[in-house]
């Protein structure tokens, strides 16, 4: 059983920290898209759910129960928004796993993420092999950064995403690199972060990750070994329990295993507790710095970087935290609302660098 949980050590100020990006307590307009958006979300559930779980006959009946309890929530949010606080797209979502949890939905898209992992191991040598043939430094982080931002349009929370999944069986790294914008993106500091790289490797990352598939293994695995080719040691911290399509860390375990078969680099970095998998106290999509695993923020007091990665743990949670050591935040914008909300468009990137000798001067 985990210890009581910590705020994380890293941010700057952590009496003023709040996850959140938008109240919607206090944003009609926002509160006015999002409860319907993600009830929807939720009523898709029914008619995945037994696909998802094939053998549980029971499946789909649960699922129309949740999504009642959720769709109650909303109609009581609707006329009195002070019900439920604080009222975010965080707390929502977190309310939302926890039903499925309640229900005996224990890992709901395990076999998903397990199907799309195993697919995108089969690709990773040929992914490594493209990396590893380009000599300039400049251009391979490039590459690099190109595949992990693409690797975040896997997402089974985001219906624009689920859209293409559902339509197209083809659909991979490959695809979702054209599909993305392309440079310069909408917040780019990528030329900044590589000169950072370039100029001194970093002591130690913690990496927050997102997706299972094609995000995990095709995006945030190569940044991982090309760090541990620089000599940094890397954390990777996964969610405590199950959403959506989200790694957690038993599934870390499983898949740093695969990967030390299939990588010399990560073999041996494991054997030498460079690369560490730990478990970061989260419940849902999104990420709450206020209560993380007492482990992960021991391991945080060295760390001079931090990865924060996808919509839910760098846009909906965190876009505005400031930290002590240097911050990447990557993100594809999946949600066409949100993005505009933001002066993007649907699809856009962000990758944002924020070193933390700007704040700390």
């Amino acid at each position: 059983m985990m210890k009581d949980k910590k705020i994380c050590p890293l941010l700057l100020d952590q009496t003023a920290y709040s996850p959140d990006t938008i109240d919607l307590l206090n944003d009609v307009d926002a509160v006015n898209y999002w409860l319907p958006c993600l009830e929807e979300m939720v009523k898709k559930f029914i008619n995945k759910v037994s696909d998802l779980n094939p053998g549980d006959i029971t499946a789909t009946e649960r699922a129309k129960i949740c999504w009642q309890k959720f769709h109650d929530l909303i109609e009581k949010i609707k006329y009195n928004p002070s019900v439920f606080k604080p009222l975010s797209v965080r707390t929502l979502l977190e309310f939302n796993e926890e039903t499925l949890r309640n229900s005996n939905f224990e890992d709901a898209w395990l076999l998903q993420k397990e199907k799309e992992t195993a697919a995108a191991f089969q690709q990773y040598e040929d992914r490594i092999n493209v990396i590893d043939s380009i000599k300039d430094f400049y251009l391979k982080w490039t590459e690099i950064a190109k595949g992990l931002v693409a690797g975040n349009m896997f997402d089974w929370g985001a219906k624009a995403v689920t859209d293409i999944l559902e339509e197209s069986n083809g659909f991979g790294l490959i695809q979702a690199m054209a599909r993305i914008q392309q440079r310069p993106w909408f917040h780019d500091d990528l030329d900044n972060w590589i000169n950072r790289l370039q100029n001194k490797p970093y002591t130690k990352a913690i990496i927050f990750i997102d997706n299972a598939g094609v995000d995990f293994v095709l995006g945030i695995l190569p940044l991982t070994r090309q760090l541990l080719k620089q000599g940094t040691c890397i954390v990777l911290t996964a969610n405590s329990a199950p959403a959506l399509n989200d790694v957690t860390y038993r599934d870390l375990k499983v898949y740093l295993k695969v990967a030390e078969q299939k990588c010399s680099i990560i073999r041996d970095a494991i054997s030498n507790n460079k690369l560490i998998g730990v478990e970061n106290g989260q419940k849902g999509p999104c990420l709450d710095l206020r209560s993380l695993n007492p482990d992960l923020c021991q391991q945080m007091h060295n760390a001079d970087l931090l990865i924060l990665e996808g919509m839910g743990r760098a846009v909906h949670t965190n876009l505005d935290a400031k930290f002590k050591v240097d911050c990447l935040k990557l993100a594809v914008l999946k949600n066409e609302w949100l993005a505009k909300s933001l002066g993007a468009q649907q699809f856009s990137v962000i990758f944002r660098y924020d070193p933390a000798s700007e704040l700390l001067s």
